[in-house]
């Protein structure tokens, strides 16, 4: 059973939404109604790219968001980034998802399934409902990976593809499970798309990018050592380079509609 749901037992020490910070590209700890505008704004700019890549001009696609737990994640998840993560990514689930719900799973040794994002709790998400909630610890990818297969593959099959956002800050402790998974899933329609952040060395999702021997490449990976300084034009052309590859590739294998 890969679920592993830790609770915390003392919720005491619950964090408080703070000042905005201003970095040298993204505004964190917005007000709602700061977050909201946002979002419009966001969902504007995505459309506009969508409209001239033709794989994605009018694609549903069912959209995942999976964000590394591990205790060197505590300040980005303290300082709002995390947060703001999650606000520039709902965008891409307005844009594919019939029912604009962005998935969400956290991971460390083991993982959460946290259920979806919507405009209803979007808001002070990572603040009232993982922080208060749910302990940090070390760094496995495999068994939330398992997971997410599992949800969109065995319980809620379909043939609409799958876009999985998986966000990370270290290398993990069980590289050959992962990369056995990552073979074996080649031929079920999820895409991942790995984004590590920060200063660290990511050799290893660098190789799994490339793995040789998949029945198709199902994988992405870039860097960004400052998740807040990219424009969200930016962020979202970085995290939509491959998916269209992927998409067309996918229907001509019979993989997706």
């Amino acid at each position: 059973m890969f679920f592993w749901n830790k609770k915390k037992s003392d919720t005491t020490n619950q964090v408080t939404q703070t000042q905005p910070i201003q970095s040298a590209g993204i505004t964190l700890n917005l007000s709602k109604e700061e977050s909201l505008l946002q979002l419009d704004l966001r969902k504007k700019e995505l459309s506009d790219f969508c409209l001239g890549v033709n794989e994605l001009n009018g694609l549903r696609s069912r959209v995942a968001l999976v964000l590394d737990y591990s205790g060197s994640m505590e300040r980005l998840y303290k300082n709002g980034t995390v947060q703001s993560v999650i606000e520039r990514i709902m965008p891409i689930a307005s844009q594919f998802d019939d029912n604009a719900e962005l998935d969400l799973w956290i991971f460390e040794s083991g993982f959460v399934r946290l259920g979806s994002i919507n405009l209803n709790n979007f808001y002070g998400y990572v603040n009232q409902e993982i922080l208060p909630k749910y302990r940090m610890g070390g760094t496995k990818y495999s068994y939330v990976m398992k997971d997410v297969y599992k949800k969109y593959i065995q319980e809620d099959e379909s043939t609409l593809p799958n876009y999985v956002i998986f966000i990370t800050d270290g290398d993990n402790f069980d590289k050959s499970e992962t990369t056995s998974f990552m073979s074996d899933v080649a031929r079920h329609p999820i895409f991942w798309q790995f984004v590590g952040i920060g200063g660290a060395y990511f050799d290893y999702l660098e190789r799994l990018d490339d793995l040789r021997g998949r029945y198709i490449d199902n994988a992405d990976f870039f860097q960004l050592n400052d998740v807040n300084k990219v424009s969200d034009k930016e962020l979202y052309k970085r995290l939509l380079t491959e998916y269209p590859h992927w998409i067309k590739e996918a229907r001509k294998k019979g993989m997706i509609k």
